[in-house]
């Protein structure tokens, strides 16, 4: 089913220019306990490393050292963990790993709760699942909930997962005589790479807080009284700072066509003067024009300055005498980002914008974030209105659904390639994946929403799609291979693979697909299913295995693969699970910073993925 809705612009965040945590981090060590309040409670402590069992209830163990922090509550102690300081506007991103069926919460100032709980598999999360904003309550005339937010989709990892939380609040606002003049927001919640949450208003505090008065500043507070829970990598942005300040901006406008800067700056301009704010609008003409924008920028602080433009054609900025973009065609949708270390005082800035093409529309914004204070938009609205966004294109998946596109593969967030024959296969339990039909590789899986087809299918688009969902980027790489060759990663691009013959794949009665290779002269069946909800079972078939040793099947590649139990494999820094059915004896071998999880070939493999 596609659907096309112009509420959902926002719902996909971009992992590679997240515009909330890229200036003014401040990592919060864990080599004791002094960020937090101290307390005679015990729960809390700190440790080298921290484990949970999948299966076994408010499982968690932890070892001697420093970098994670811990609650391990018993009967006696089971505090609440509140900062020494206190916060206003900020912006906080943590690791947390949960224990299984586990329950605690994130407060902001002490009193907005931020639910970090144990929801694996659930499949319509409630505002009391991870990632929710938890319920208010009253007690008159009975207790009662109220003005919870659910998370707008099941991101949560397995127990015993490293995740990742960021938030961007902003505080009440109060006038002179105390009185609230602004409620609370949560601007947004991103949980395992997805956005959960955008601009939430928060009317009051939510259950269990500190007090239910509310204040301009507050602490963080971690329920302690509830399950075990594990935190590191905290980075905390207090964004209460003076913003900078942009002076009167100079301008230079000419009209006509150029195609370079040498087209129109030599010449006279067609008019210039003053203005209060950054606009095309100056130029007088919204085909062809040129405009140099001169201005004097007060920094209030030393650090490091985040800038961001928007124009329709090409620009260049130049910030302090430096040039931090160079002259590059943009289309008027498209941003550009720059950072540049700046001291406190005031900064000289040239932007020069030139638009190239006639039929684009007019487009020009300008926006600059310091060290501790929110992103300002120097720009006046009127500048952005002619570009008219499109709605975004989504392709959900309420039953077993195959649907052909290009996938562009970025494996640890670094684009390698667009797998071109990808086929991606969704599920009514929202779990999907999607299948290299050039390797035999299962490359990538995810949880939550199923796909994004605006770029395939808006205007003329480019025939790719991307996940919804929280994604776990495996390997572009046949699984079945020689012995010899157990180290080799090297995939397909537009060649193909040696001794690997696709022969496509089968619809079952119920839509699934089972994918048909040759390998080496074997024939393989690969068939991926969802096992209770959760998680992929992968089962391999072979019809006409090879007698010899010489084959293997890799199960898992990483930096990384821990042994839990004879069946139980950790790859990566526990970012996920590979399970083998009981009696199995896999390997594990390791050449350089690369270990591989590995099984002898043979007429059926089966794993399960688990994360």
């Amino acid at each position: 089913m596609c659907k096309k809705t112009p509420s959902a612009a926002g719902l996909l965040v971009s992992l590679f220019c997240s515009p909330f945590f890229s200036v003014a981090q401040t990592n919060v060590s864990l080599a004791d306990l002094s960020f937090w309040k101290a307390d005679a409670q015990r729960n809390w402590q700190i440790a080298g490393s921290v484990s949970a069992d999948l299966s076994k209830p408010e499982a968690m163990t932890a070892s001697k050292g420093t970098g994670v922090l811990v609650n391990l509550p018993d009967a006696k102690n089971r505090a609440n963990l509140l900062s020494a300081n206190e916060y206003g506007d900020v912006d906080v991103s943590f690791d947390f790993m949960m224990a299984a069926r586990s329950n605690s919460g994130f407060y902001l100032q002490g009193r907005y709760e931020v639910q970090l709980l144990d929801s694996w598999g659930v499949k319509n999360p409630r505002y009391g699942d991870c990632g929710g904003i938890y319920a208010r309550r009253r007690f008159v005339p009975q207790e009662q909930m109220f003005e919870g937010t659910p998370p707008r989709q099941n991101a949560c990892l397995a127990p015993g997962l490293w995740q990742r939380m960021e938030i961007s609040f902003q505080a009440p606002r109060f006038d002179a005589t105390g009185k609230k003049i602004a409620n609370a927001r949560v601007l947004k919640v991103v949980l395992n790479g997805v956005l959960i949450h955008d601009n939430i208003e928060l009317t009051g505090p939510t259950g269990g807080p500190i007090s239910e008065q509310e204040a301009a500043t507050g602490p963080f507070m971690i329920q302690g009284d509830h399950g075990p829970v594990a935190f590191r990598n905290f980075v905390v942005n207090d964004r209460r700072g003076e913003p900078p300040v942009l002076g009167k901006i100079a301008y230079k406008a000419w009209q006509g066509d150029f195609r370079a800067t040498e087209d129109f700056l030599s010449k006279k301009p067609d008019t210039e003067g003053v203005s209060e704010h950054l606009t095309w609008e100056l130029a007088g003409d919204k085909d062809g024009y040129a405009l140099v924008f001169s201005a004097s920028m007060k920094a209030p602080r030393a650090g490091l300055y985040h800038f961001t433009t928007q124009t329709s054609g090409r620009s260049i900025l130049k910030v302090n005498g430096r040039e931090i973009l160079d002259d590059a065609w943009t289309w008027a949708g498209d941003k550009r980002q720059a950072s540049i270390e700046l001291a406190a005082g005031n900064v000289p800035l040239e932007w020069v914008c030139y638009k190239t093409d006639d039929w684009m529309p007019p487009m020009l914004a300008f926006w600059v974030e310091a060290p501790g204070s929110p992103k300002v938009a120097f720009h006046s609205l009127s500048s952005t209105l002619a570009l008219e966004p499109s709605d975004p294109i989504y392709l959900e998946a309420p039953k077993n659904t195959v649907f052909r596109s290009f996938m562009d593969f970025y494996p640890d967030g670094q684009f390698k390639k667009r797998i071109v024959h990808a086929v991606h296969v969704g599920s009514p339990e929202q779990l999907h994946y999607t299948y290299d039909l050039d390797n035999g590789a299962l490359a990538q899986i995810w949880k939550g929403e199923f796909l994004y087809t605006s770029p395939m299918w808006d205007d003329r688009g480019d025939g790719s799609s991307r996940p919804m969902g929280a994604l776990l980027t495996l390997h572009d790489i046949s699984s079945v291979v020689p012995r010899s060759t157990l180290f080799d990663t090297t995939s397909s691009k537009t060649e193909p693979v040696p001794d690997f013959r696709p022969k496509g794949y089968d619809l079952d009665a119920n839509d699934q697909p089972t994918f048909r290779y040759q390998r080496f002269g074997m024939d393989v069946e690969d068939h991926i299913r969802v096992s209770e909800g959760k998680y992929l079972t992968r089962t391999l078939t072979v019809a006409n295995p090879s007698t010899t040793d010489a084959y293997v099947c890799r199960l898992a590649l990483g930096k990384e693969i821990t042994k839990v139990d004879d069946s139980l494999y950790l790859v990566d820094d526990r970012r996920y699970y590979v399970r083998l059915p009981q009696g199995e004896k896999p390997n594990v071998e390791r050449s350089g910073d690369l270990a591989v999880l590995y099984v002898p070939l043979k007429s059926k493999v089966e794993y399960a993925i688990l994360w």
